[in-house]
This record gives C-alpha cells, sequence and structure tokens, in this order.
C-alpha cells in the first residue's frame, strides 16, 4: 500500500501542474494576443495550444486531465445549471484531444511510446491532427450548445489556424531554450 502513494503524489503534482501551467498560458495568451480574438473562444494565435501538445506528449494523460481542470477553473464563473454541461464538454474537449491524438498515433506507431527518435514531420502531423480535432470538436460543442451566435463552418479555420500558430510557436520556442535548459540542468564542475 505505501508503494503506490508516492505514484499516486506523483501522479496528483503533474494534473496540478498541468493545470497551472495551461491556466497561466491561457491569461498570457489573453494579454499578448486578445486583439486578434475571432470571435468569444476563438483566436488566431492560441498559445495554450502549445502547452496542450507539451503537456500531453509528456505527461500523458495525468496531463490531459490537468488542462480539462484548467479549463474548468477558468470557466467556473460561468459554471451555472444551466451551462454545467457544456463547460464539462469543453473541458473534456480541451483536455482529452490531445491525448486521443497521441493514443491514436501510438496506436498506429506514427509515435513512440516514450516519445524516442520523435521525427519533425510526426511532431508536424501530430499539431495538425490535434488542432484539426479540437477545432472540429470545439466548434460542434459551440453549435450544440447555441453559444454566441456560433457559425461552426467559419469559425472552424480561424480555430484550427490559432491552435496551429500557437502549438508550433511554443514548440519551437522550446526547442530554441533547450540548448540553453540543458547548460542549466548539468552539475558545475
Amino acid at each position: 500500500m505505501s508503494s503506490s502513494k508516492p505514484l499516486w503524489l506523483e501522479w496528483a503534482l503533474m494534473v496540478l501542474i498541468s493545470a497551472l501551467l495551461f491556466v497561466e498560458f491561457f491569461q498570457l495568451n489573453g494579454f499578448l494576443f486578445d486583439f486578434l480574438e475571432h470571435t468569444q473562444g476563438v483566436n488566431w494565435i492560441f498559445l495554450p495550444a502549445g502547452f496542450r501538445v507539451l503537456l500531453v506528449l509528456v505527461l500523458g494523460l495525468p496531463g490531459a486531465t490537468g488542462i480539462a481542470l484548467g479549463t474548468l477553473w477558468l470557466n467556473l464563473p460561468a459554471f451555472d445549471s444551466a451551462h454545467q454541461l457544456y463547460i464539462l464538454s469543453v473541458c473534456l474537449a480541451s483536455g482529452f484531444g490531445p491525448w486521443i491524438v497521441k493514443y491514436g498515433m501510438q496506436q498506429r506507431r506514427h509515435l513512440n511510446h516514450e516519445l524516442k527518435n520523435i521525427s519533425s514531420a510526426s511532431l508536424l502531423q501530430f499539431v495538425l491532427l490535434y488542432a484539426s480535432l479540437n477545432a472540429v470538436a470545439h466548434q460542434t460543442i459551440f453549435w450544440c450548445f447555441d453559444t454566441t451566435n456560433t457559425a461552426p463552418w467559419i469559425d472552424v479555420w480561424p480555430m484550427f489556424i490559432g491552435d496551429t500558430l500557437g502549438a508550433l510557436l511554443i514548440l519551437y520556442t522550446f526547442k530554441l531554450c533547450l540548448p540553453w535548459l540543458r547548460t542549466l540542468a548539468r552539475p558545475k564542475a
């Protein structure tokens, strides 16, 4: 029984860190790119999409759960009895959409379970599949719950572009920072 406690704590910590990172990058995106909002919930550049990709690729299910909980946290002010199913649907799409793409790519052997030798092509494929699934899922939810005069066949494109650009910006920024991060991680002699 004692050996499961550290695993449970590790999982809970990964969920919490994922939720906090997603919420903070959501707020940063609003600060930096609020002027690029197409409609409510649809941005031409959406940095949290990059963190969805990173968190799910690296942390898997705890990352997806953290993203879903972070999305719930961001939507708590609107969480009344009339909007519960809508918000829960958005949370599930936000957190588990990228996880479904990761799972599907792993099953088709386009992505290694340990992410060893991940190629630029498979990473780009992941981003494009994730952005497609995310845009379609969110626009379907918006349309089903008739939020803010939705036009799903129009709004799906800015959301797809925003998720793709946001994911690529975060991934390439992370890639550019890797050498610097490696020097920080090296023990001083």
